[in-house]
């Protein structure tokens, strides 16, 4: 039957064809992107097609966040967090429930509110789930309704008492899990030991704005699989790291005593760590060959300084040596604007197996406080520089060092006589990667009496030559190299998108447009000879 526009049959034709290519995978590939998703969202997928609907029972990752049930309207009041929470009950206990049992479940991450009923359909639920599959990983974050800057003491206690209350019931839960993090939380002095007691498996703790009660001002740690750590704005005067005999990574942040925060015993893994602070007037500044004499095991360091007052003092390398032997990578993160760097030499001078540096000059002035009065009553501190002279003899050379890194960077003599000095010393430099200081989305809506200084950083490539030859002028470099590399956002992101995307997907097309600059060209070309070898493109 034809009507106005022609027959049906001609209408198809017209129009645009609309091809299904995703249903058409294997189901291999199939559970491989489904597995992906958090798992609201892989499910809710598999019921757009009769062809993927018997995958949502064949998925071997289980990951229920809050996130999945926000409500249409894009965010979530306090009212809303009740339903979600109970949605994230109900979809933990049919997915585990109703599961196929012959598919085994390798990871499980489920992500909820501390509210007592919802918490307990979800620990049985895990329970039943943990006693039928070896998962390799197991985790709960657990949140409270309040964020962190709205709770009383009294709402952390009340937290507190709720967890211990789940705890308790769900001990079976807990003792299958492999991850764990708390927040905003104050607990009995035994009640964080009896969890690592029972958390037999864990390998991940994360720890924020959880207290313990007035009286009790230390927390000892003991645990043998736990692997990384992550301890902030705990408000205790020390933390004991008394025996851990796995642990790798730590990450500590925010303390309030005077003194150094932590305690290290029986850590003889530890390799990565990480301390961000923001100094006050009675915090005494950190002295590394005194604070980490028991870790000579350091890879990787990371110190953040929240752009203001540097926490660490320098040191001569015949105290430092012995502590800093094995350090490769040095992480520098928001040192204060215009005051020198000079002083970051010290650990050039002090870590001979030093292979990358990065430095991060940023004033970030949403999170800095710019009240005077404020600011006085609260004992931050003015920016200064930090004195230091080198204790290294004449003509000293490096000869691990590779890359140097910095953000922040402006064509002054601070920044340009640090680089002429690692230029000197550094043997083997192969890189110096400069960069403008970083702005993020919030910086856009700064209070307009905030004096920020423009930057200067050299945009256009004339001023880069330029720059180059100033800092290179006169200069007698320990490496031949042209090692300066300015504006290659071009060359990291091809190497980052290469290099990190799943070799299973296939990648069909590729295009660049770059300058001619050896160094980005020399990234740029490796990282597209490896896509080439793993991929076939068209």
């Amino acid at each position: 039957m034809k009507n106005k526009k022609g027959s049906r049959r001609n209408r198809n034709k017209s129009g645009p064809v609309m091809v299904d290519r995703f249903t058409r995978l294997p189901d291999d590939i199939l559970l491989n992107i489904l597995d992906r998703l958090n798992t609201p969202d892989a499910v809710r997928t598999c019921l757009l097609s009769k062809r993927t609907v018997h995958l949502r029972h064949m998925l071997s990752h289980c990951r229920i966040y809050m996130s999945s049930f926000v409500p249409d309207y894009g965010y979530a009041t306090l009212k809303d967090t009740i339903p979600m929470n109970a949605a994230v009950a109900d979809a933990t206990d049919n997915v585990l429930n109703f599961r196929n049992q012959e598919i085994p479940l390798r990871q499980l991450s489920i992500g909820f509110y501390l509210k007592y009923y919802d918490c307990l359909t979800i620990g049985k639920a895990v329970a039943r789930a943990m006693t039928t599959h070896k998962l390799d990983s197991a985790e709960f974050i657990i949140l409270t309704e309040k964020p962190p800057h709205y709770c009383t003491i009294d709402d952390r206690r009340r937290n507190g008492k709720q967890l211990m209350t789940f705890f308790g019931a769900c001990t079976d839960a807990f003792a299958g899990l492999t991850r764990l993090s708390l927040r905003n939380l104050m607990l009995g002095e035994t009640d964080i030991p009896n969890i690592l007691t029972t958390c037999k498996r864990l390998e991940y703790l994360h720890l924020s704005v959880c207290q313990t009660e007035d009286s009790v001002l230390q927390l000892q740690l003991e645990h043998p699989r736990l692997v990384e750590l992550h301890i902030s704005s705990a408000g205790l005067e020390l933390v004991e790291l008394n025996s851990l005999p796995n642990l790798k990574r730590l990450v500590f942040s925010l303390w309030v005593c005077p003194q150094e925060p932590l305690s290290f015993g029986n850590v003889p893994l530890l390799s990565s760590l990480s301390l961000t602070n923001v100094s006050m007037r009675w915090q005494k500044v950190i002295r590394l060959s005194q604070f980490l004499p028991n870790v000579p095991s350091i890879r990787d360091l990371h110190l953040n300084f929240a752009s203001e007052k540097i926490w660490v003092q320098p040191e001569c390398p015949k105290l430092l040596a012995p502590v800093l032997q094995n350090l490769q990578v040095l992480n520098l993160d928001k040192l204060p604007e215009g005051c020198d760097i000079a002083w970051t030499s010290f650990f050039l001078e002090a870590a001979p197996s030093l292979k990358e540096v990065c430095i991060t000059a940023w004033d970030h002035w949403c999170e800095i406080e710019t009240d005077k009065v404020e600011r006085e009553e609260h004992g931050y501190c003015d920016k200064t520089n930090v004195e230091w002279e080198s204790s290294a003899p004449d003509g000293f050379r490096h000869y691990n060092l590779s890359k140097l890194t910095i953000h922040g960077f402006q064509p002054d003599d601070n920044f340009m006589g640090y680089i002429r000095h690692v230029m000197e010393a550094a043997v083997n430099l192969e890189e110096i990667s400069l960069y403008d200081r970083k702005v993020l989305k919030c910086c856009e809506d700064l209070d307009p009496k905030i004096n920020v200084a423009p930057s200067r950083y050299p945009k256009t490539i004339e001023e880069q030559e330029l720059l180059r030859k100033q800092i290179t002028e006169g200069l007698v470099m320990a490496s031949p190299h042209d090692v300066i590399r300015m504006d290659n956002a071009v060359a990291d992101a091809t190497d980052t998108v290469l290099t990190f995307r799943t070799q299973e997907i296939p990648l069909r097309r590729l295009s660049l447009c770059f300058y001619l600059k050896y160094y980005d060209c020399l990234a740029i070309g490796k990282a597209v000879a490896r896509a080439m070898a793993t991929q076939k493109l068209e």
